[in-house]
């Protein structure tokens, strides 16, 4: 009896070990310890512009249809980053994310582009409401397996 309830306790124990639980990848990204935080790029979108660039943010929303685009802010601002997925040379998407990510951090990998009213002087001056959003054709996206806090 004494030894059936060691295994018992044994087995419990075991199954009890939870692995840590890892970041989704959609699409190509590599390992991005210096990622720009979407703060940065929203602020001076000119100097990631052009060239492949990671950047950490919040996923705010995600394309409803087919997962093939989504909208990466920070916390402080309605500013934000329109990701979307590269597609191939036959028209298919690279990659697609899970409708359920919104809330969840994420590192996109990509290239930057500003829309031309951003490079406007007077933009700012002259147009109500937000900003034109700035936009990222992606290769690859991280997501965290938990929501943002």
């Amino acid at each position: 009896m004494k030894y059936n309830l060691i295994l018992v306790v044994i087995f419990f124990i075991a199954c009890n070990r939870a692995e840590p639980i890892s970041d989704a990848v959609y699409g190509l990204v590599p390992d991005v310890a210096d990622a720009v935080p979407i703060e940065a790029v929203v602020s001076e979108p000119q100097h990631y512009t052009g060239t492949n660039v990671a950047v950490a943010g919040t996923v705010h929303e995600v394309c409803q249809m087919d997962g093939c685009w989504l909208m990466l802010r920070s916390i402080d601002t309605e500013d934000g980053l329109r990701v979307h997925a590269e597609m191939d040379k036959d028209g298919e998407y690279q990659f697609t994310v899970p409708k359920d990510i919104s809330g969840r951090h994420a590192i996109v990998f990509g290239v930057i582009s500003i829309p031309e009213e951003w490079a406007e002087a007077h933009y700012q001056e002259d147009a109500p409401g937000p900003r034109p959003v700035l936009s990222m054709s992606a290769v690859g996206v991280r997501v965290s397996p938990e929501e943002s806090s």
